[in-house]
């Protein structure tokens, strides 16, 4: 990726001497053709953007601090003017470790794989499945830390609360805690994680990739337990005053969405990828899930794409979907990604 890198000479800089700080601008673009699964589409020409600040500075004893400010057109929808985003968090890194404070997404379903589609198909396609996967909200005001322990890597995190980005004082909503450890073991990569919620929910994972017939296999296997919705209601959580229990009330779609039983979900996945040559990288994801109203789907994702050079590159993503859906099908996007 090509960026635009200004180095400024800060004020403190010309006091101390010991401290710089960067501003970069870097840039995407793309266009791509997308059909999707729902009745009577047409197909549809998507246009999707970025533009994309870092600013970064580090400190006398070696620390480096970071934030972000971008401009963004999604693939989701028609946009007449970009969307702000970014500044709500702060990124420390030292000695190895990474943390960060603020607007933090915490994985709540780890080891549940199986996607390799961009977002074309990712966030803008047409299929739709009733199967309950993912907790009711898994960002919010928090802090994160990734570390490397020996060979291992650790990453753990706390959401104060999921209802805010930049103030955690709220006492409304709900926390989150995840935890992961990745470590190589032999001529494989073994990964667990686990999260746990205040809304009656919680997740374990767990994944195993490793080369095979020269490319990269991914196993995974995920068990959410999630609290029952409940769709009357809009907010995030609530307090059952008979129970006593904090329900979730924020996965809300439609009524045919609605996960009517609490329970578990089990999700198990797997990923291929392999380089056909310099230039061209192939991959295949498979995913088979099912949840506590006994609703299961069967997804099949496919990608391939072929660097043009210069940034530029074309791919082709298919997602097909089975089961219990509101929309099943295939979705197909081809186009072309430019990074500036």
């Amino acid at each position: 990726m090509k960026k635009l890198t200004y180095l400024v000479s800060a004020i403190a800089a010309a006091v101390t001497g010991s401290a710089y700080a960067d501003v970069s601008v870097s840039g995407s673009g793309g266009v791509a053709y997308l059909s999707k699964a729902t009745t009577g589409d047409k197909g549809n020409v998507v246009v999707n953007s970025a533009l994309n600040f870092g600013l970064s500075t580090t400190a006398s004893n070696g620390m480096g601090v970071a934030a972000g400010f971008s401009m963004t057109i999604t693939p989701t929808g028609d946009q007449t003017a970009p969307a702000n985003g970014g500044g709500n968090k702060l990124t420390f890194t030292s000695g190895g470790s990474t943390i960060v404070v603020g607007d933090i997404e915490l994985a709540d379903t780890f080891g549940s794989v199986g996607g390799v589609v961009g977002g074309v198909i990712g966030d803008g396609g047409g299929t739709n499945s009733d199967v309950a996967t993912g907790m009711a909200d898994d960002d919010g005001t928090g802090i994160s830390l990734s570390t490397g322990v020996g060979a291992a890597t650790i990453s753990v995190g706390h959401i104060f609360n999921t209802g805010a980005n930049t103030y955690s004082s709220t006492s409304s909503n709900a926390s989150l805690n995840a935890f992961s450890v990745s470590l190589p073991v032999g001529p494989a990569t073994i990964g667990l994680g686990m999260a746990d919620g205040d809304a009656n929910e919680s997740s374990s994972g767990a994944t195993v990739s490793m080369a095979l017939g020269g490319g990269t296999l991914t196993l995974g296997y995920s068990q959410q337990t999630l609290a029952a919705d409940a769709a009357a209601t809009a907010g995030a959580y609530s307090l059952n005053t008979s129970t006593g229990v904090i329900e979730n009330t924020a996965r809300v779609t439609t009524a045919a969405d609605d996960l009517s039983t609490a329970g578990d979900s089990q999700v198990v996945g797997a990923v291929y990828s392999m380089s056909l040559d310099a230039d061209t990288t192939v991959k295949v994801g498979y995913q088979n899930a099912k949840d506590a109203d006994s609703e299961s789907h069967t997804r099949f994702d496919a990608s391939i794409s072929r660097s043009l050079g210069g940034g530029a590159s074309v791919y082709l993503d298919i997602r097909s979907l089975n089961g219990d859906a509101d929309t099943s099908g295939t979705d197909l996007a081809i186009g072309t990604s430019v990074s500036f």
